[in-house]
């Protein structure tokens, strides 16, 4: 309570009280009567009574306001300890932004001179894995990439596609630096093929193949910040689906995205350099030229 309207307040208190007992020593001159008394005296009483829960009410919000003020100094205290929790951006159903344009909204706020490296994860699946929301997701990220990679804010395009180890010991093509576009193992989705023909074209951009040390994509931005995607396995097809994607930053989450920078040198230790897209139809282009 305000410190003026508490001084109010118990200088009504004493008014009321002082009031009462001038009535009080008033009647007992005149003439003794028991019932003023009596009522005089209840005055006082809840007077008093009423002043007393008063004050408790007041020191209660008092404690509640010092405990909340504590409370917060304490959270406070403790993030810089511990370090500002990372936000995560989830998509929502149906949504065509999302993940997309979270990543996107980063990439336009990226630094000058910011390397964009990223460890995409493919699974068993290959291919069939994503759905087209998914792809349409991608394409936000995918062009804020290229447009700030045009205008020189990005310095370096890296982009890793990691598989399974089993993967690339069964597929040797993947070994040799080619991607096939399609469904099944070792493949990748369209979107993702055409978006990295156009790496392949573009300078700037660097393009790997490489076993995968997490079985999630990693996106590196700059050198204070890190992103990693949060995926789900849909019910009815089995397929990945991006449910979100978390948030890192130096500061405070700087030993977080020290470790991710050491999952990075640890993948490129085992990169290869992907030279060539393959698509179904250059597939069948191939098969006809050879069958004339």
């Amino acid at each position: 309570m305000n410190p003026i309207r508490r001084e109010l307040t118990n200088g009504l208190l004493v008014l009321v009280v002082a009031s009462l007992l001038s009535a009080a020593f008033s009647a007992f001159q005149v003439s003794f009567n028991l019932l003023l008394w009596v009522l005089i005296l209840m005055g006082i009483a809840i007077a008093v009574g009423g002043y007393v829960v008063f004050a408790f009410a007041l020191s209660a919000s008092e404690r509640e306001r010092v405990s909340t003020e504590s409370t917060r100094r304490r959270e406070e205290e403790w993030l810089k300890r511990v370090g500002t929790p990372a936000p995560l951006e989830l998509n929502q159903e149906g949504d065509t932004g999302g993940m997309g344009a979270a990543v996107a909204e980063i990439v336009n706020a990226i630094s000058p001179g910011s390397d964009y490296t990223v460890m995409y994860y493919f699974g068993p699946e290959g291919g069939a894995e994503r759905r087209e929301l998914e792809s349409i997701r991608r394409e936000k990220a995918f062009s804020a990439v290229l447009e700030q990679l045009k205008h020189g804010r990005i310095r370096e395009y890296k982009r890793i596609m990691c598989f399974d180890h089993d993967l690339l010991a069964n597929y040797h093509e993947l070994k040799a630096g080619l991607l096939r576009v399609g469904e099944g193992p070792g493949t990748i989705d369209r979107a993702m093929g055409e978006h990295c023909r156009v790496m392949l074209e573009s300078k700037g951009c660097s393009l790997f193949v490489a076993p995968a040390v997490l079985r999630s994509t990693v996106i590196l931005l700059g050198a204070d910040k890190v992103a990693m995607t949060v995926e789900t396995a849909e019910q009815v097809s089995g397929g990945i689906i991006t449910a979100g994607i978390l948030f890192f930053s130096d500061p405070p989450n700087g030993e977080i995205v020290e470790q991710f920078r050491q999952m990075e040198r640890e993948t490129e230790r085992r990169m290869v350099a992907v030279h060539r897209i393959v698509f179904p139809e250059d597939a069948d282009s191939t098969a006809k030229l050879a069958t004339r």
